[in-house]
């Protein structure tokens, strides 16, 4: 028998549904046999798992790299550097960058820019304005994942009202495209914004209050019903509110291709963290109350939410700082992508939620939603070797010093966490071990959507 180029021995291997035993082989940065711990081949090299967890490598559906244009607070480089230690093998990175993505010209000018600086495997998502319907199915051809648009005006982006969306969605729907929308109404954040300025409002809950959990709700709302009307693939961006998650799964289960996101930081931050931390927690919609937080893990743990979103979106501490007087003058975002998956174990850990529901949201179904599965998101013989090697037991205070992102600083900053990647392989290729990132800019690669 030919040699294999690798073998991962004595793994516990976790899907969405199941765990079970095996050796992994992989040759050509693809698995290529699945066996029983005690079948065993040749291969050049072996690396013992030890009856760790293995899961498939994370896949983000929606993170923000910076690259090119805002290279000040990060770059492809130290973006999918802190992706290959957070576990992530694949990134999609926003449309958001300069020139932004919202034609095919642009673009491919992009794949061809990252072609070197990439860590970990990325796609692209493109962009949606009031005026680009002609360019989006050439960006679709080109393989981009999604569209991004906005209900509200934010980061420099137009909102997208409901004739836009309406027009937009009805475009999508005739090639069978997808869309991922940031859903807040912005009249409403406004008008709220507005009001906590003339009362002069700049502690903390300002941020909370005025970026008011109803503009969400009357926006997701609106969404839904805008998706229904055309029959539109369309994602709920960091959804924060059980209620409106709960909403969007009723619309699934009318037969109708929507889907919902969450993120880390609603499930491990709440108001009294934002009151402690101000502007390096302000982020949009804002995190919830500690009740509306357990009730998002209840959710989480019934998978009813599709996927898990990092919205890693780092921003430079200076601009931060200007929120410590005034929160509202911090801009929103966060970094996340090396801590989301830490946060999650740690759910796991505390009894919240499994290793499997882990799986399903943060590997499996972005993946398939996404149109990269199984290229991406499982262990399956001739799928990416893309893995992640679980040390449920390491326990860690996250701390602003360790931090790879460029942005040099998170809000979790003195919280324990227990549970993170032991080691990760993009495509058969180790690029973080023993604690360091040992990948290289131009070995990750642009992955097409697939379907």
């Amino acid at each position: 028998m030919k040699e294999f180029d690798a073998v991962i021995q004595n793994a516990l291997v976790v899907t969405s549904k199941t765990q079970y035993r095996a050796n992994l082989y992989i040759s050509d940065g693809k698995f290529s046999a699945i066996t029983a711990p005690e079948t065993t081949f040749p291969a050049a090299r072996s690396i013992d798992a030890g009856g760790k967890p293995v899961i498939p490598g994370c896949v983000d559906g929606h993170s923000h790299l910076m690259d090119p244009g805002y290279t000040d607070r990060e770059t492809f480089i130290t973006g999918t550097m802190a992706a290959a230690a957070g576990g992530y093998t694949t990134v999609t990175d926003h449309h958001r960058t300069i020139p932004a993505v919202y034609s095919v010209e642009p673009l491919l000018e992009k794949i061809e820019y990252l072609k070197d600086r990439a860590v970990v495997d990325f796609a692209l998502m493109g962009g949606l304005s009031p005026d680009n319907q002609k360019e989006l199915r050439a960006m679709w051809d080109a393989g981009v994942t999604s569209f991004k648009g906005f209900t509200c005006n934010l980061h420099g982006v137009q909102a997208m009202h409901s004739g836009y969306l309406l027009d937009t969605f009805r475009t999508i729907a005739s090639f069978g495209g997808r869309a991922l929308i940031h859903a807040e109404d912005n009249g409403i954040i406004a008008f709220e914004e507005e009001r906590m300025k003339r009362e002069g409002r700049k502690d903390p809950m300002a941020h909370f209050e005025g970026r008011s959990k109803l503009a969400e709700e009357i926006a997701v709302q609106t969404v839904l019903s805008l998706a229904k009307s055309t029959g539109a693939n369309v994602g709920i961006a960091h959804v924060s509110q059980p209620h409106l998650a709960e909403m969007i799964r009723r619309v699934q289960e009318e037969g109708y291709p929507v889907f919902s996101e969450t993120e880390p930081h609603y499930l491990s931050m709440n108001t009294e963290d934002l009151k402690r931390l101000g502007p390096w927690l302000r982020f949009t919609p804002p995190v919830n109350t500690p009740e509306m937080q357990e009730k998002l893990w209840e959710l989480f743990d019934k998978g009813i939410f599709d996927t898990m979103g990092t919205d890693h979106c780092p921003i430079v501490k200076a601009d931060k700082e200007k929120g410590l007087e005034d929160v509202l003058e911090a801009p929103c975002g966060i970094p996340g992508l090396e801590t989301a998956l830490k946060l999650m174990l740690t759910g796991v850990n505390s009894g919240k939620t499994t290793l499997n529901r882990l799986v399903a949201c943060m590997c499996e179904n972005p993946a398939k939603i996404y149109g990269l599965y199984p290229k991406k998101g499982a262990i399956q013989v001739g799928t990416d070797a893309d893995l992640v090697i679980l040390d449920m037991e390491k326990e860690e205070t996250l701390c602003n010093e360790k931090v790879i992102s460029k942005c040099g600083w998170t809000p979790y900053a003195g919280m324990t966490v227990k549970g993170g990647p032991d080691t990760v392989m993009v495509r058969g290729q180790i690029v973080f071990a023993e604690g360091k990132v040992i990948g290289k800019p131009g070995w990750g690669a642009f992955v097409p959507r697939q379907s």
